[in-house]
């Protein structure tokens, strides 16, 4: 029985989306600009469900709505591989994620990494 728990427990770690519904345990306000994400460190606990609520202060790569992709987003970069699209200045978005994997993963934001610096960390400890 207990290697069938196992076997259910690895299963879902390895298939689950970290992305939740679930009640927050902790709130996480991030502005997002062409000078970066403020705050651009954040540590949480594992286990742990955090709402990131994203403003965006500028237009990021452009303010053209008619493109695929305008504004600036959040991506938490795997093994989480949550990704906040199309932030418009002004605009906050949020996504809720279950921090089920400890360590240091950087988020970022695709669209403008290459002309600005936008890159942040979160740590996520078992202390």
């Amino acid at each position: 029985m207990r290697y069938l728990i196992f076997i259910f427990f690895i299963i879902s770690i390895l298939s689950g989306c970290t992305k939740t519904d679930e009640r927050p345990d902790i709130v996480v306000d991030i502005k997002v600009s062409k000078n970066g994400y403020s705050p651009d460190f954040i540590k949480v606990p594992v286990n742990s469900v955090v709402l990131f609520r994203i403003t965006a202060l500028d237009e990021g790569i452009g303010d053209d709505y008619s493109q695929k992709y305008y504004g600036h987003c959040f991506y938490i970069v795997p093994p989480y591989d949550v990704m906040v699209e199309n932030i418009k200045k002004g605009e906050t978005k949020s996504v809720k994620v279950k921090m089920i994997y400890p360590g240091k993963h950087i988020f970022t934001c695709p669209y403008c990494s290459g002309f600005f610096p936008t890159k942040g960390e979160i740590i996520v400890s078992s202390e």
